[in-house]
This record gives C-alpha cells, sequence and structure tokens, in this order.
C-alpha cells in the first residue's frame, strides 16, 4: 500500500505506507533525502550526496549513523551522551 500524498514544484514528494509515512526531497529531479517515520516514532533519514549514501537511525537517546559508498558500507557511528 503505497500512496503519493503530495509533490510540490520544489521537489517534495510524500509517500505515505502502511506503517508510516516517507518523506523524499529532490532537487533538479534527483533525491538527495529520504525521510521515515515507522509506527513506532522512529526516524530513519537517508541522505545521498554524489553517490555516497549516509542512513542515519536514532533508536530512542541512541542514535546510529551508517555510512556507505557504492554500496559498500564503509562506517558506522554510535554517538551517546
Amino acid at each position: 500500500p503505497v500512496a503519493v500524498v503530495s509533490f510540490t514544484s520544489i521537489g517534495v514528494a510524500v509517500v505515505s505506507f502502511s506503517d508510516g509515512s516517507v518523506t523524499v526531497v529532490s532537487f533538479s529531479g534527483v533525491p538527495v533525502a529520504v525521510v521515515s517515520f515507522t509506527s513506532i516514532g522512529v526516524p530513519v533519514i537517508t541522505v545521498s550526496f554524489s553517490g555516497i549514501l549516509v542512513v542515519a537511525v536514532s533508536f530512542s537517546d541512541v542514535p546510529l549513523v551508517v555510512v556507505s559508498f557504492a554500496g559498500v558500507v564503509v562506517a558506522v557511528v554510535l554517538f551517546s551522551d
């Protein structure tokens, strides 16, 4: 069940799923950021710049950043207080 809610002139598409929503931000037709919120409120942010994919997943107070290049994971960073 996927439905595109809106796609504005500035290249922002909001896609609704059964378990949450996904916001896709694009510039000049190229998607550069995907923001996803699951049903339990866990944000999943995917940002892509020039082939470099950065996935930031936050669980409670522990954000996790996974950096991959050309499909190969090159870094996994955990942050805590």
